[in-house]
């Protein structure tokens, strides 16, 4: 079966999280890509993360499979001129650079679409190409403070907190991802290429969800709820006997009539609880909160996190709250093929998440590319090079 995006092809010039994860999606979709890294030194996420095997950064390999690696010094004209021969036969350049860096290499999407006037160039950057901000220096956590994000992190009363993981970037990617698809689908109609032009401050901004509307709505400052939102009750997360916890989220008032009923046919002194006048309503258990939230504290000690799995799994929204390695071995995880290997020539075999868009295709999870692996198979391929061509290029440090 054809891979959904095959015959499409994306020039990657883009490093870290963001971006890489972006390529990786359209790469584990079919995509063909490229990913070009400077001589000698790649891009910086090969010296970023915690864990290396034999040399090679589990960061950098994880987020960039299903790619081909070519090195390329886009600082010397030679350089510039393979990448605009590249971008002659492709129809996607993605970067995450700082606005203006792109413009200084000569490869802006200015430069691009008098090379062809059909590509699709998508910037990814913390504040996008415009506006007060777009040329300051940016990480994740730089966007969870600016967005509002971290104001609503953590505990109540405790100091604001980042999530636990990169979500500003993570999302970027997916926004970069639908952004690209857009185009290309939009040059299908109209033969005609054009710039993504995505901003991480904008995507953390759409995340915020029901706290944009407590905000625009009502005037209301939402602060933070640890692991509950106020907006449905009752959720949150509940300590169960064996320590562990559960967390729950009756956003329905059915789900919350559900819940009461099951406490009351199965916790001694709880019988009562669905006829409590102070919770039958959301507005009641808004008002009563504390209330309800100390009669769920003592039912959920009355059983551990397995056994309020089995009781209510298949009737309430719960879960057990897992660690990371539980998540990645979890019977729901593991049926999806979302934890899956593939083999470095380098690193050897290594573990990695899966590709969470399934359309029907057969997945294929091929290596990140050691540095500089199909600079010449590129350049012989497919612009033609031969190999006196190539060794002068590799001589002079172009490649």
């Amino acid at each position: 079966m054809s891979m959904p995006l095959s015959g499409i092809r994306i020039l990657d010039m883009s490093q870290a999280l963001a971006g890489p994860a972006s390529t990786r999606m359209l790469g584990d979709l079919g995509a063909e890509i490229i990913k070009v890294e400077p001589p000698g030194v790649g891009e910086a996420s090969r010296r970023m993360g915690t864990s290396f095997m034999n040399g090679e950064s589990l960061y950098y390999m994880i987020f960039n499979r299903n790619k081909k690696g070519i090195t390329l010094d886009l600082r010397t004209g030679e350089g510039r001129q393979v990448f605009y021969r590249l971008a002659q036969v492709s129809d996607v350049v993605l970067d995450n650079f700082r606005p203006g860096v792109t413009a200084r290499l000569g490869v802006d999407y200015d430069t691009l679409k008098a090379v062809n006037p059909s590509i699709i160039c998508c910037s990814v950057s913390g504040f996008g190409q415009d506006g007060p901000y777009h040329e300051r220096p940016v990480f994740d956590s730089v966007v969870q403070a600016l967005s509002g994000a971290m104001s609503v992190t953590g505990e109540p009363g405790r100091p604001p907190a980042v999530m636990g993981f990169a979500v500003t970037d993570i999302g970027g990617s997916y926004g970069a991802t639908v952004g690209i698809l857009t185009a290309l689908l939009a040059r299908e109609r109209t033969g005609k290429g054009q710039q993504v032009d995505l901003s991480l401050l904008d995507i953390q901004l759409t995340f915020q969800g029901h706290l944009s509307e407590m905000y625009l709505g009502r005037g209301n400052v939402p602060g933070p709820g640890g692991s509950v939102q106020s907006a449905n009750l009752p959720n949150g997360a509940f300590r169960t006997r064996d320590g562990k916890y559960v967390q729950i989220h009756c956003a329905t008032q059915k789900f919350y009539e559900v819940l009461a009923n099951m406490l009351a046919a199965n916790v001694d002194g709880f019988e009562g609880v669905p006829q409590d006048q102070r919770f039958i309503t959301i507005e009641g258990r808004r008002k009563n909160w504390e209330e309800l939230k100390a009669l769920l504290e003592e039912a959920f000690a009355t059983r551990t996190a397995a056994q309020w799995m089995e009781l209510l799994g298949e009737e309430v929204p719960i879960a057990p709250i897992n660690t990371i390695a539980d998540a990645f071995h979890d019977p729901q995880v593991l049926h999806r093929n979302m934890l899956v290997e593939a083999e470095h020539p380098l690193a050897g075999k290594y573990l990695m998440p899966g590709n969470p868009i399934k359309m029907g295709q057969e997945e294929v999870f091929r290596p990140a590319p050691t540095l500089g692996q199909h600079s010449r198979e590129v350049l012989r391929e497919l612009l033609g090079y031969s190999d006196g061509e190539i060794e002068a290029l590799k001589e002079k440090g172009v490649i």
